[in-house]
């Protein structure tokens, strides 16, 4: 019986990991990224605008939502790191309309800089990009491709996240 219980945990535990870590998924998702978004600050733009220059690292998260946050600042650091070899970060607010400003302030209290997106109804996070849970986050290929999506987050996941991009960036690099 133990035996089982170990081998039930094993599997279990195998499976969840292939599905929270790296995946790769080669939908082209470019045609439907030509959608209006909307920064925190209330400033609309187009989605579109955020690709064709180098990976873009796609993060969605939410205020109530701590490894959301925790992820986001690690990302930070990663974007910031690769800055020079043309990778880019979007942040995707999931939070509702009435904590926009709460969203706004946090932002600002964390001197975070890149783009700051808001999408209060979940139209984005379901519709363009499949969010499944939070954190979420995305590695796009500059011509809209994804090139692995990763669902939750630990401390010590950004060591494999960074490990993608530089994949990536040298895959890029091959193709010039």
């Amino acid at each position: 019986m133990k035996n089982f219980i170990a081998a039930f945990f094993l599997i279990s535990c195998l499976s969840i990991s292939a599905r929270v870590f790296a995946h790769t998924d080669s939908t082209k998702v470019i045609e439907s990224m030509n959608f209006s978004v909307t920064d925190v600050n209330g400033d609309e733009m187009s989605f579109k605008s955020f690709l064709g220059k180098g990976p873009l690292l796609v993060n969605f998260w939410a205020l109530w939502c701590e490894p959301c946050k925790q992820e986001m600042k690690a990302f930070m650091a990663i974007t910031e790191k690769l800055k020079a070899r043309g990778v880019s970060m979007v942040s995707i607010n999931t939070d509702k309309v009435k904590s926009i400003a709460k969203v706004r302030a946090w932002v600002k209290s964390q001197g975070i800089t890149q783009p700051m997106l808001v999408d209060p109804d979940g139209n984005i996070a379901n519709n363009q990009f499949s969010m499944e849970s939070l954190p979420y986050s995305l590695l796009l290929k500059p011509d809209g491709k994804v090139y692995k999506k990763h669902i939750g987050f630990t401390a010590g996941d950004e060591v494999a996240i960074e490990k993608e991009l530089d994949e990536l960036i040298e895959e890029l690099s091959e193709k010039k």
